[in-house]
């Protein structure tokens, strides 16, 4: 969003944005206790050579393309920014946390895309072609500014190789679709061209976000239940997440500071970027450490190697969702965490004190309160403790009066330790999948401008799967909602799609 110089990863306090609040932060269950940590526990468990860092490499793939990762973080930048509360700040109530501004609107509009429009954000937009988004000349980067400054709605995604190119594939979708697939159904209403393709561009994300990249991250079984509910337009569902009392929505932080980064424990050590480049770290050199500058032609990311865009391109996978963390960001570099602490630098220690500061309840009590509102999760569920190495220097602790973390575990572990043994690292487990249904189905159910308010909208068959002669006979389900939800392998319309279609490829 303009107007806000955010320059860094998710790991330190932004610089001039504590002022601005587009929403606020809140608890999905408010009067739960938080798991009071200690920073001696955090480091234990996930500090550098912790119970969470996977130091060797150990953790396995999961089955879902690495390219999903990045469109993670690409959602999350979309919806949340907490530029203000601090990594060992004392445990904040219910009402502290109401306080806290969110400096993104937490709804899935696309606003790190769109920013405040072209008339609010003009440097985002192509002077050039009226209702384009910006795109560097050389064509394979982000628009800049005379001093490396990618000129786009969120800063943050282009801190990385890889969102950085997320971000203009989406800048060069919704340019495609403005030029080729935007056109005036009705001569009774005045027709504008941008509305229209950003309308488009936000349904077909609205329609990823749901049924597939929700569809492959989350438990089958609590999926197809909270999608299910969400598609009959049950008034009762969401359960937990409704809009505040003026009508808007909140980031609860048991989604942002917990269930949310997941993607965490999918992200690699290295990735294969291209054909020249199969081993490249995440915070390649050539890009700089933090990001933030002009885009190396050699490092152009190549989708089909992290996505299946391409039959006979096998594309790398994410990492499995478990309580292991990769080396590279268990040791971040120093440019990009300004401290000398090694703890402060592992990204598992910093979710576990930010879930203390921010009162974090146990996933014991967040399964238990899920299971009463009929959620298809276990309570309790044995999270087989004992059998983590290295759990008895935590159980050798003495936490006085408060209950032991095998009782109590902190949110962020329990959803990945959940993960791991309910769906062996391939999904998310029951808990952590019912916050981001509840989340993310609140923010289509409670938005005006959210495909599912079109009861009628499918994806355009050219950018699709579906009616392309070419593809297999599964995908010509007439996008029926019932199969979206019910098929494992059905995907009409995917993130895969999206590569094509900006690229050219598979016109049929």
């Amino acid at each position: 969003m303009a107007g806000c110089p955010i320059h860094h990863h998710g790991v330190t306090k932004a610089r001039g944005c504590s002022h601005v609040a587009v929403s606020s932060f809140s608890k999905l269950f408010p009067g739960l206790d938080g798991v009071v940590l200690s920073e001696e526990e955090a480091a234990i468990l996930g500090g550098p050579g912790g119970l969470m860092h996977d130091y060797d490499g150990s953790s396995s793939d999961s089955n879902i393309g690495a390219g999903y990762t990045f469109f993670a973080q690409f959602i999350d930048h979309d919806i949340t920014l907490d530029t203000t509360s601090g990594l060992r700040d004392a445990p904040k109530s219910d009402e502290e946390i109401g306080e806290l501004p969110n400096i993104r609107s937490a709804s899935l509009d696309l606003d790190c895309v769109y920013g405040f429009g072209p008339e609010g954000s003009p440097h985002i937009y192509d002077a050039d072609r009226p209702g384009r988004l910006a795109i560097n000349p050389n064509g394979y980067d982000l628009a800049r500014s005379p001093s490396g400054t990618a000129l786009i709605g969120d800063p943050r995604n282009d801190e990385n190789i890889f969102v950085s190119q997320m971000q203009l594939l989406m800048h060069r979708f919704h340019n495609k679709l403005y030029n080729e697939r935007v056109y005036q159904e009705s001569t009774s209403e005045p027709f504008a061209r941008f509305e229209a393709a950003q309308q488009q561009t936000r349904y077909h994300y609205q329609w990823l976000v749901l049924f597939d990249f929700l569809k492959r991250l989350c438990d089958r079984e609590v999926y197809k239940f909270a999608a299910s509910l969400l598609l009959k337009h049950d008034d009762a569902f969401p359960f937990f997440f409704h809009p505040d009392a003026h009508h808007g929505l909140t980031m609860p932080v048991e989604f942002s500071v917990a269930a949310y980064r997941v993607g965490h424990t999918m992200v690699r050590s290295v990735y294969a970027v291209n054909d020249a480049n199969l081993d490249v770290e995440l915070f390649d050199e050539r890009f700089g450490t933090l990001g933030f500058s002009s885009y190396p032609e050699d490092l152009v990311v190549d989708w089909s190697y992290l996505l299946p865009v391409r039959d006979c391109v096998q594309p790398r996978m994410s990492r499995a969702i478990d309580p292991l963390l990769a080396d590279e960001i268990q040791n971040l570099p120093r440019p990009v965490v300004s401290s000398n602490n090694p703890h402060d630098r592992a990204l598992a220690f910093r979710n576990l004190m930010r879930g203390n500061a921010l009162s974090l309840p146990s996933g014991q009590a967040v399964a238990e309160a899920l299971q009463d509102k009929g959620y298809p999760v276990e309570s309790p569920f044995d999270l087989e403790l004992n059998d983590v190495p290295g759990w008895d220097k935590l159980s050798a602790i003495d936490r006085g009066d408060l209950p032991k973390l095998c009782e109590a575990t902190p949110l962020f572990y329990y959803i990945l330790r959940e993960s791991q043994l309910a769906n062996d690292g391939q999904r998310l487990g029951p808990v952590g999948s019912a916050i981001l249904m509840e989340v993310f189905g609140g923010m289509l159910a409670h938005c005006s401008t959210s495909f599912l308010k079109e009861e009628k909208w499918n994806p355009d068959p050219c950018v699709s799967k579906e009616k392309k002669r070419w593809w297999h006979d599964h995908y010509k389900d007439g996008f029926k909602r019932k199969s979206l939800i019910e098929k494992d392998d059905y995907y009409p319309f995917d993130l895969a799609d999206v590569v094509r279609f900006v690229e050219g490829d598979g016109d049929g």
